[in-house]
């Protein structure tokens, strides 16, 4: 059935209309109000990232039985160190199924923040075939450092161990293969990457392989600097530390409006602005020589993960580092991320998850099986992946501290001591990860993931999803960009997930503000999105 709306006729009926301009109330004749929890109503409904969240019980024509669409306005607000997070799904925690409309940002994936903004419409079901593929080793590499998703392409920094092998980057062609992005310096590796106001950029080192149980490299060129990415094979040198002997960006983030450089061998925390410009952060610990192995932004603090069993710490720009953690059994915080809105860690010596229950307390989170290291970690589609050393496998986390081996991307060699899963990101759809000593990448697909692989511009935006039983649809301000293929007739949501949320999904709460919630009982036409755009403007 059509209606009208707006003067524009569209397919299907409007079927809830929430503004959130002062409350959480539905303005169609089915009154299907919303329960707001620790909103404020800001021109828009104001989600703070940690505890807000608006529920819209009795929506069953989101259950998947049948086809619908979303629409609404959002702004990112992650500028004080809070993830985007959900913007609305139908997802039960405890099955790790249904579906979202997210904005993933993924710092602290080992040494890289791998995803910043990007949009997704994913439905996890449980039901589909994992499917791997291998996508081969980008040149001479031997360790794929960093995986980053900028500017619609997948980018991977690498480690060359040859006599007069440098640090390369590489993008993505699936047509082509990897495309040769140039190296930015003559260290042996591009170690570290990040997405900054809208720019590539990259941390090179002079990486030591023996603590890989490798040859060290002969080449000895120091790296420690920082590069902006300008087209082409073209860097453009931004930054180095200030810090006697430093050879080594050991990780890169974005928190509270800068750029966040660790130096890995040397030690040190720094904060660049945009025009380069560099603030000390010093180092944690009491004398400030703790060497520290990753960091992450997380509800308003900078944490970074420490070796020498010195565990988290934690600081603003403008206060200094604390102790966060007492841990038992690590020696090394390898990794950071957030999953159903909690902070976790990956640890060696071995392969376990601790969960962050404030103060200096962690909880365990589980074991990847008889594995050493979690390294590469990644929230894909509703679900929870780490990588592992020594064996070169990933996990998926089964929920109550269970983790399922379903990946073995390096294959066993009684001569390699060590094969890692360093690096993880997700780009178009899929899950990519990458791998020591083989220096390949990999990626898996198995439930319908549409991504909008661009680092969203500040500002509101409009998102529309549509789900016709066959496809999943991602607009973004009136513009179709990304579709994913679904089984029909796998989408149907059991009945623990009867409610539909704003400001939540499966990494964590959402910062920022939405307005403008529609819902229709039928799947919109591209035509459809353009028009009801075009009214409202």
């Amino acid at each position: 059935m059509n209606v009208n709306h707006s003067d524009m006729t569209v397919s299907g009926n409007r079927v809830g209309y929430w503004p959130l301009r002062s409350d959480s109330r539905d303005m169609t004749a089915r009154a299907r109000h919303g329960e707001a929890h620790n909103i404020k109503f800001e021109d828009g409904a104001s989600f703070d990232g940690a505890t807000s969240v608006i529920g819209l019980p009795g929506l069953e024509e989101t259950d998947g039985s049948k086809p619908f669409s979303l629409s609404l306005e959002f702004e990112v607000n992650d500028e004080r160190g809070f993830l985007p997070g959900g913007l609305c799904s139908r997802y039960s925690q405890e099955r790790m199924e249904g579906w979202h409309l997210s904005v993933l940002s993924q710092p602290g994936v080992t040494t890289t923040q791998a995803n910043w903004r990007n949009l997704q419409f994913g439905w996890s079901t449980g039901k589909a075939e994992d499917v791997w593929r291998d996508w081969g080793s980008p040149g001479n590499s031997r360790l794929i450092c960093s995986l980053c998703v900028h500017d619609g392409g997948l980018y991977a920094g690498v480690f060359d161990d040859e006599k007069d092998g440098r640090g390369h980057v590489y993008r993505l062609d699936e047509d082509k293969g990897w495309i040769d992005c140039g190296s930015p310096d003559d260290s042996n590796s591009a170690w570290s990457m990040a997405e900054f106001n809208g720019r590539l950029y990259v941390g090179t080192m002079r990486y030591k392989a023996s603590g890989s149980a490798l040859p060290d490299s002969p080449n000895v060129s120091p790296g420690g600097r920082i590069f902006r990415y300008e087209g082409g094979q073209r860097w453009t040198l931004f930054g180095e530390l200030p810090i006697e002997g430093s050879d080594s960006i050991g990780a890169l983030t974005v928190y509270d409006g800068r750029l966040i450089a660790m130096s890995f061998y040397p030690y040190g925390m720094f904060a660049f602005d945009a025009d380069g410009r560099c603030e000390p952060l010093g180092a944690p610990g009491p004398e400030e020589t703790t060497r520290t192995m990753t960091l992450t932004p997380y509800r308003g603090r900078l944490y970074v993960g420490a070796n020498q069993s010195a565990g988290v710490w934690s600081r603003s720009l403008h206060e200094p580092w604390i102790n966060s953690s007492e841990l038992a059994n690590c020696d090394q915080v390898y990794c950071f991320t957030v999953y159903h809105n909690e902070l976790l860690i990956g640890i060696w010596p071995e392969a376990r998850m601790l969960q962050y229950e404030g103060g200096t307390d962690w909880s365990d989170y589980g074991l990847m099986g008889e594995e050493k290291e979690v390294m590469g970690v990644s929230v894909y589609n509703g679900k929870l992946y780490g990588g592992t050393l020594p064996g070169g496998h990933v996990y998926r986390y089964s929920g109550d501290r269970s983790w399922e081996r379903i990946g073995v991307l390096e294959p066993p060699n009684p001569d390699m001591m060590y094969r890692r899963v360093w690096s993880m990101a997700v780009y178009n759809g899929m899950l990519f990860a990458g791998t020591l000593p083989s220096g390949k990448v990999w990626s898996l697909k198995n439930d319908p993931l549409a991504t909008y692989d661009h680092g969203l511009s500040p500002g509101w935006h409009r998102a529309a999803i549509t789900y016709d039983q066959n496809v999943l649809a991602l607009y973004l301000d009136g513009r179709l960009v990304a579709e994913s293929a679904f089984a029909q007739g796998d989408g149907a949501l059991t009945p623990d997930q009867t409610l539909l949320e704003l400001g939540n999904g499966p990494q964590c709460r959402f910062s920022g503000r939405i307005r403008e919630v529609e819902i229709y009982d039928g799947a919109l036409t591209s035509g459809d999105i353009v028009r009801l755009h075009s009214s409202e403007v």
